[in-house]
């Protein structure tokens, strides 16, 4: 019978490539990402002056468009640098429990994929080039950024789902509540979900006539608008994240313009649109005119930037990561990002001008992306005749993929995945096998017959 572990050869690989990729990262001093900066300078910030502010602070109250420095990165991620002393010494320590998670993010999938497919061998390597194939996995547990913290939380959201299906228990439920509230505080794209999570409480509540599992559902969105209190004292304006609406102008809206009337037009439209929000007399007049100029922008060209968010939701789960390696290797590569290029029509002409080992190498990420993609839809295809668990997870793995890829939207790239990836992963894995049904979760394992272990 094959064995649920994770075989000890599989576990010295993944450690030893992501002790390679920690080796590099400290050597080189790779670990500095163009948005780390923001993170350690407000945790720094903290720490000195007890506040969240993302520049230097300036000994004075900010004014104007420097007062979204407050808001533009959650507390989450710099009380982690602080609690791992990042900001003092260096983060060493940070980027050991960082490529720690990735590791027991990546054995915990595998370990649930042999419970219920008992992969042989050779399966359980071609699992090993899923996750060599995917080098965000690796670049991201070494870099001062809050993704694979987030990662880890989403893989606790799901393993508690799961066993909430599985059981019933209020608290595992009481875990997922728990995995949402520290997910909003990583990162802004993850406090839209407060709501879905109260209203699956409510739902849950009503079925099951517990009323106890209404209020636990309740915690998120008290937790949103604390937060969002706290925001609006410091700032004067209600909101939970700046970075709302600086997507929404810079990416969102300029996207539309640069679409529509080119890449010169989207500068100026954007300058002059900067210009006069600058010119407002508070922070929440200054939000409130972006919100209204871009959504003109959006409303003017839905079918415009339908396709535009159509377009990130494909990118985010194929994007190869062109930026993402160019980073951590330290490649001096022309052009702008390949999406940008995408959009303004000149995607071909920018892969020409990569240097030939880069274009190789994102090329087989890409094909890797596709192959996973297609494993992951064939595995949540073939899990609807499993048992509950399973049944039932695929669709809560599904939906946060989903629910992550839609509100990224026109951003969409190869590290907004990284915090779900494993999700992804884990349904590419059930969609490995051909011509062998799953085991039902309340049934023993089969034993393997001798053709199957001659393979």
């Amino acid at each position: 019978m094959r064995s649920e572990r994770v075989p000890t050869l599989i576990l010295l690989i993944l450690a030893g490539v992501h002790l390679f990729a920690l080796s590099w990262a400290l050597s080189r001093g790779v670990w500095d990402f163009p948005d780390s900066g923001r993170y350690l300078q407000a945790a720094q910030n903290l720490w000195l002056h007890g506040e969240l502010y993302a520049r230097s602070w300036p000994g004075k109250l900010p004014q104007g468009q420097a007062v979204q420095e407050f808001t533009i990165r959650t507390i989450g991620y710099p009380l982690a640098l602080l609690a791992t002393g990042a900001t003092v010494i260096s983060p060493v320590v940070l980027l050991v429990v960082q490529n720690g998670l990735s590791l027991l993010n990546i054995g915990l999938v595998m370990r649930w994929w042999a419970r219920w497919a008992r992969p042989n061998m050779r399966e359980r390597l071609v699992a090993i080039l899923g996750v060599l194939s995917f080098p965000a996995q690796f670049i991201y547990a070494n870099a001062v950024m809050s993704e694979m913290l987030l990662q880890s939380v989403v893989v606790g959201m799901m393993a508690a789902g799961m066993y909430y299906i599985k059981t019933g228990q209020r608290r595992y439920f009481a875990v997922i509540v728990g995995a949402s509230v520290l997910a909003l505080l990583l990162k802004p794209v993850f406090y839209p979900l407060a709501v879905v999570i109260a209203g699956a409480g409510g739902l849950l509540a009503w079925r099951r006539r517990q009323m106890v599992l209404g209020l636990i559902g309740l915690v998120p969105i008290l937790v949103v608008g604390l937060y969002m209190g706290w925001n609006k004292q410091r700032t004067g304006y209600f909101h939970f994240s700046s970075i709302a609406e600086i997507n929404l102008l810079h990416y969102n809206a300029a996207g539309v313009v640069r679409q529509t009337q080119g890449l010169e037009a989207e500068e100026l439209w954007v300058a002059s649109i900067l210009r006069e929000v600058n010119a407002q007399p508070d922070f929440a007049t200054r939000q409130h005119l972006i919100q209204a100029r871009a959504r003109a922008v959006l409303w003017a060209h839905p079918v415009v930037y339908a396709r535009q968010h159509a377009q990130g939701m494909a990118i985010f789960f194929l994007d190869p990561g062109r930026f993402d390696l160019s980073e951590f290797l330290r490649l001096k590569v022309p052009g702008s990002g390949l999406l940008a290029q995408a959009r303004a029509g000149s995607l071909l002409r920018a892969l020409g001008r990569l240097p030939l080992g880069l274009m190789t190498l994102l090329s087989m990420v890409l094909l890797a992306n596709v192959a996973r993609l297609m494993l992951a839809v064939r595995g949540f295809w073939r899990l609807r005749n499993s048992g509950p668990m399973l049944r039932y997870g695929r669709w809560l793995a599904a939906g946060l993929l989903l629910y992550v890829a839609l509100l990224t939207g026109p951003l969409g790239a190869a590290r907004f995945l990284v915090p779900v990836w494993p999700l992804l992963f884990g349904l590419a894995l059930m969609g490995l096998r051909r011509g062998e049904l799953l085991l039902l979760p309340n049934k023993k394992a089969a034993p393997v017959r001798e053709d199957e272990r001659q393979r």
